[in-house]
């Protein structure tokens, strides 16, 4: 890296920094007084291991808005002591002049990219758990973590779960006397289904174990025999369902409500193994998550948009006033957010692709045109 981009980078990351840990302090403060009263109960130490683990849940707001606040300052304290004009009279182009903040969006879109796919998830999970932890430990002897009733069905697989307790963070599956773990499934269309009902499952070792296990295995040719065996272990490594299928199964199947949150705590991940195990999902189910698909792939590359936005209204100088270029910039940017919802909205499931990618393609095209006719 030359001296000149390290320059650049040392002196907008001090602002980053400020921006993004005062607007972060600033958008918990408000969130903890509107949920203040879920946490009854809940000790301190809890209630800020909550906002710990949820943090990425707020990194898609946060981060392109300190991103634009810092680079709009930097680069405007560059314009008004003409460093950019010294920079371009010894032949540096523009475009070679702003590859330090370019850099900078790729590498937060990344780490967006990241935060999304790895720590999201976990970590709301994760804080639902904190969150309940009063509310339902009383009711629930086993804990905040545990889910009552659940089914679960791999279409590819043709095996269907009825699971009557089941852990969201351990995958551990616990049945009772009178209403076991029951899994059912057809290895032929020309047999009867087999089934098989355990009083407790776990997930080691990449596959399933089941134990106390009440095993119908129709003999093949016969069907009309009915042999039930029993065992008290059970290891069925055919079973390609993992923890993750039924935790994304809980999480996705309730959000085609119309009335469910709009901003999805599934990772990409767990949507391409929804639609795996549904090869079958009906045309409108099957919309919305290519919609959703798009949206997530595309929202982590609003700190590259941002970016782009903010160098040709922060860097030419001149006689313009300086808070004109900023607060044309900070315009640009929100009309560009706006853009993006909106076209979800509409769009989202009429063409996936073009909602999610057109505001990108619009407002990046527009700004690296600008960028090019900065004098």
């Amino acid at each position: 890296m030359r001296l000149l981009d390290r320059y650049l980078i040392r002196e907008w990351i001090i602002p980053f920094g400020f921006c993004l840990s005062g607007l972060m302090m600033l958008w918990i403060g408000f969130k903890l007084i509107n949920e203040l009263d879920e946490f009854a109960g809940v000790g301190a130490a809890e209630i800020a291991r909550y906002y710990w683990v949820t943090l990425p849940g707020n990194f898609f707001v946060v981060v392109p808005v300190a991103l634009l606040l810092s680079l709009m300052y930097a680069i405007n304290q560059h314009s008004r002591h003409h460093e950019f004009i010294a920079i371009r009279n010894a032949g540096v182009g523009m475009f070679r002049m702003s590859a330090p903040y370019l850099l900078v969006g790729v590498l937060l879109s990344a780490g967006l990219y990241w935060s999304n796919e790895k720590w999201l998830p976990s970590g709301l999970l994760e804080g639902k758990i904190i969150k309940t932890v009063q509310a339902e430990g009383e009711e629930n002897p086993l804990g905040p973590e545990w889910v009552t009733d659940v089914k679960f069905r791999n279409d590819e697989a043709r095996r269907s779960w009825q699971i009557p307790k089941h852990n969201r963070a351990t995958g551990e599956m616990r049945g009772t006397e009178n209403n076991p773990i029951i899994i059912s499934w057809k290895w032929d269309d020309e047999q009867p289904k087999r089934e098989i009902m355990a009083a407790k499952g776990k997930w080691e070792n990449d596959g399933w174990t089941f134990y106390q296990v009440r095993d119908y295995k129709p003999t093949e040719g016969f069907p009309e025999a009915h042999p039930i065996t029993l065992h008290q272990m059970l290891r069925l490594e055919e079973f390609n369902e993992t923890p993750m299928q039924i935790e994304g199964e809980l999480k996705i199947a309730p959000l085609f409500d119309r009335r469910a949150q709009k901003r999805w705590s599934v990772s990409l991940a767990e949507i391409d193994s929804y639609r795996r195990i549904h090869p079958n999902i009906a045309p409108e189910k099957k919309s919305i998550l290519n919609a959703q698909y798009q949206a997530r792939l595309a929202e982590p590359l609003t700190c590259f948009i941002v970016v782009l936005i903010a160098i040709p209204f922060a860097a030419p100088s001149g006689r313009r006033n300086a808070a004109v270029g900023v607060a044309a910039g900070i315009i640009a940017c929100l009309s560009f957010f706006m853009v993006q919802q909106f076209a979800m909205a509409v769009g989202g499931q009429l063409s996936p692709h073009l909602a999610a990618w057109t505001p990108h393609a619009l407002f990046g095209g527009l700004s690296a045109w600008q960028i090019t006719r900065v004098r």
